[in-house]
Parts: C-alpha cells; sequence; structure tokens
C-alpha cells in the first residue's frame, strides 16, 4: 500500500512538472513569434498600422468578460486586462494581413472567437494606411468587410468599436477601470487622451 501511495505522489509530481513545463514552453513560443513579428513590423515600416490596429482590437473587447483561456474558466476579468500579442502576419507587395490574439500571462490564449458581438481578430491592409481593407473574423467568420456599417449585416455583427474605437462606453469603462488595464492600453489611452496621467 505504501509503494502504491509513493507511487501516485511521484506521477502527481511529475504531471504538475509537465503542467508548468508546457506553460513555460507556450510563453516561450508566445513571446518568440511576438519578437519576430516585431522584427518583420519594423522592417517593413508598418508600426504605425500594427499599434493603430492593437489599439482598435482592444477597445473592441475591452469591456468583454473572458469566458475560458485554453478552456480554463475565468472569472473577473475582461480582455483590456489581458495582453494582446501577433500571431499572424503576411506581407506582399504593399497589402498584408496581421491578427492578434490575447493572452493570459503570456502563455494562455484567451480566444475572441465565441464572445458577444463580432469576432474579429485581425485586419487587411495597405502599407502607410491605418485604415483597414477588410477584417479577419475568429473562427468560421472569414473576411467582415469594412462597409459593414452600411449593409444589412445580423445584428451584433458589425464591429462598431473596431471601425471607431472610441465609443462613449469604451471611454467609460477605460477610465472606470485604469488601474486594471494591460499596461500598453493604459499607456495608449494616455496617449490618445482618454485620460491624463
Amino acid at each position: 500500500m505504501r509503494y502504491y501511495a509513493l507511487l501516485v505522489i511521484a506521477l502527481l509530481f511529475a504531471s504538475s512538472c509537465e503542467d508548468e513545463k508546457d506553460n513555460i514552453t507556450d510563453e516561450g513560443i508566445y513571446d518568440k513569434m511576438e519578437q519576430n513579428y516585431l522584427q518583420d513590423i519594423f522592417f517593413y515600416g508598418i508600426t504605425e498600422a500594427y499599434q493603430d490596429f492593437k489599439w482598435r482590437m482592444y477597445c473592441n473587447y475591452c469591456d468583454v468578460p473572458v469566458k475560458s483561456c485554453r478552456g480554463r474558466e475565468m472569472k473577473d476579468l475582461t480582455y483590456a486586462m489581458l495582453d494582446l500579442k501577433v500571431f499572424f502576419l503576411r506581407f506582399d507587395n504593399d497589402t498584408g494581413e496581421i491578427a492578434y490574439t490575447f493572452l493570459l500571462n503570456d502563455s494562455l490564449q484567451c480566444t475572441v472567437e465565441n464572445t458577444d458581438g463580432s469576432s474579429v481578430h485581425g485586419f487587411g491592409f495597405k502599407k502607410d494606411s491605418a485604415v483597414p481593407l477588410y477584417y479577419i473574423g475568429a473562427g468560421k467568420d472569414g473576411k467582415i468587410s469594412t462597409r459593414c456599417d452600411t449593409l444589412l449585416y445580423e445584428e451584433g455583427y458589425c464591429p462598431t468599436r473596431i471601425i471607431k474605437p472610441l465609443q462613449p462606453d469604451v471611454i467609460k469603462y477605460i477610465r472606470k477601470n485604469r488601474a486594471k488595464l494591460n499596461p500598453w492600453f493604459h499607456m495608449e489611452a494616455v496617449r490618445r487622451g482618454v485620460f491624463d496621467e
């Protein structure tokens, strides 16, 4: 019986080490991807578009509660509190696509696929323009027209906050929760005059 108890303890210990190893590995992967993409963004001269689209993503989801990150249930957490990193970049002939992912603790991916409203996670764009050509939907949504506000789309489908990020409810949320915001989002809100620092 004692041997079984020792075996169970050893297996539990090994299992917890594996989980920690997976998180460290994921963190390393996301950090490495982000660094590579940031180098490409700088090389292509699309830093302004990268920052503007990142701002739009944060504004779109800032007050949306995070339901789960990689299957783990979350409570009292919104997307404004998470890191947002590039996980896809394609750029050819002055036209590109960029997509982002929200991360908890730099390792757990928190999808926007099943969030309320539009589930945009990326943009199609032209170089030297922070105006999207189209939006990239999470999951099965595919490409979403930038003219969706003038077309007949399902209620809640058009990404209004991405089109005009500083909606009154977004400003209110940012000001009320400034101490909880992701540091990049906080600094960008200061830079854009949402509040003084």
